[in-house]
């Protein structure tokens, strides 16, 4: 009798640590919600964005006013990428909404002639109680911190050259599986690679010359990384070294119209 008795407290205890994880994991998850709705409402299959529905609809600015005091450091390590991830797509989504850029978060005033601009350096939004721009988000967050190469595939700069914006908010709970379909999306599209099984050739996008050392440092090459998100067809294409070259990356804008 003694031992049920002890059995039952025994297993009792357990039940009770193991609601009180859970209840600590749950609240300390991210609540992306709002941004998801934006995802899910103003982007389209192709990635294409209605910044101006974004503008009008209270629920963004609701998001964005969300990231400005989050404590960051209570989440999970997914947690965070997934926060980190959604807050730098939401800032470009605001910053485009303000500079309402014509054709190119790059133009100048000479028409035409895109480059670089304070559109990723300027620090204009405080996320997590800090001051931060887009490059800081992504060189001193999210490449340094948690040294993922597939961030490239999820961090997405307005522009048609970038991976599309998908319809869904990263979360601490989707995060892993996210990131890894996304890679594929992306490398299974002309933007981020093309073949020409004649000539043996291979054009990536621009972001494997950018960050070539982000995907050697994981997979001693870019063709190592690049091999496990393609089909069999392309991965056998692989192993005959092909000469590579790198696609003009399209800086145009990704709005669905032009922003009001």
């Amino acid at each position: 009798m003694k031992r049920s008795i002890q059995f039952a407290v025994a297993i009792l205890a357990i039940l009770l640590i193991t609601i009180a994880h859970q209840q600590a994991t749950q609240a300390a998850d991210f609540d992306h919600s709002k941004f998801d709705h934006i995802s899910k409402t103003y982007v389209d299959t192709e990635g294409r964005v209605d910044y101006n529905g974004i503008a009008a609809d209270n629920m963004f600015r609701e998001y964005m006013r969300s990231l400005e005091n989050a404590k960051v450091d209570d989440l999970s390590r997914d947690g965070q990428l997934a926060f980190w991830i959604n807050a730098y797509n939401a800032v470009t989504i605001d910053k485009v909404i303000k500079w309402k850029p014509k054709k190119s978060v790059r133009e100048t005033f000479v028409p035409g002639v895109w480059t670089g601009t304070k559109f990723f350096t300027s620090r204009q939004h405080t996320l997590a109680g800090q001051r931060l721009s887009q490059d800081d988000i992504e060189h001193e967050i999210l490449r340094k911190r948690f040294q993922d190469p597939r961030i490239h595939f999820a961090i997405v700069c307005a522009s048609s050259g970038c991976p599309p914006l998908p319809q869904f908010a990263y979360t601490a709970g989707n995060v892993q599986v996210k990131l890894a379909e996304e890679t594929r999306k992306y490398l299974n599209s002309k933007r981020g690679l093309q073949i020409d099984y004649a000539e043996n050739t291979i054009q990536l996008s621009k972001l494997f010359d950018w960050f070539a050392g982000d995907f050697e440092s994981k997979s001693g090459s870019v063709l190592n990384f690049i091999k496990p998100y393609l089909d069999e067809k392309a991965m056998a294409f692989m192993d005959r070294k092909p000469k590579v070259t790198y696609i003009e990356y399209d800086w145009a804008l990704n709005a669905k119209e032009p922003l009001k």
